[in-house]
């Protein structure tokens, strides 16, 4: 009998710590993220196509949204994860990648669009915070749930 009482402890004590223990360990602070952008403003029309991008305010150091293949597209925010105090990262076509373009505000890490923001060379350990990103006919919703 006190072993099944031990076991029920332990499965109830298991069960508290998955759910209350946070698995986001992304060094980026969070912030709310919740707008919307429609395809039809001048300001965003490079979305319609693959390979096309924008920076959005937002996120906690701005927002960077690619278009993947018109279905999918990936919304990260340009803090690295390395140093997020460092200036916003920016998009190197040539590379997929986002990085810092200078010496001097560097936190020496780029991180690849294409693979969802992961860590492409340098010190940082974790992938860009991600978005997600909805897609309505004609606009997107990019948002991280915090808040609701």
């Amino acid at each position: 009998m006190k072993l099944k009482i031990k076991l029920f402890l332990v499965a109830v004590l298991s069960v508290f710590c998955f759910y209350s223990c946070s698995t986001d360990d992304n060094p980026v602070p969070q912030v709310q993220v919740d707008f919307y952008i429609h395809f039809n403003n001048a300001q965003y029309s490079a979305l319609q196509n693959p390979g096309g991008w924008v920076y959005v305010t937002g996120g906690y150091q701005g927002i960077f949204i690619y278009n993947f293949n018109n279905e999918t597209y990936y919304a990260f925010d340009r803090a690295c994860t390395y140093d997020y105090h460092h200036s916003p990262l920016i998009y190197n076509e040539k590379t997929h990648c986002l990085e810092h373009s200078d010496t001097t505000e560097n936190c020496s890490s780029k991180f690849d669009v294409l693979l969802q923001g992961a860590v492409h060379n340098g010190p940082a350990k974790f992938a860009l915070r991600e978005y997600d990103v909805l897609v309505y006919g004609g606009y997107l919703r990019v948002l991280n749930g915090l808040g609701y």
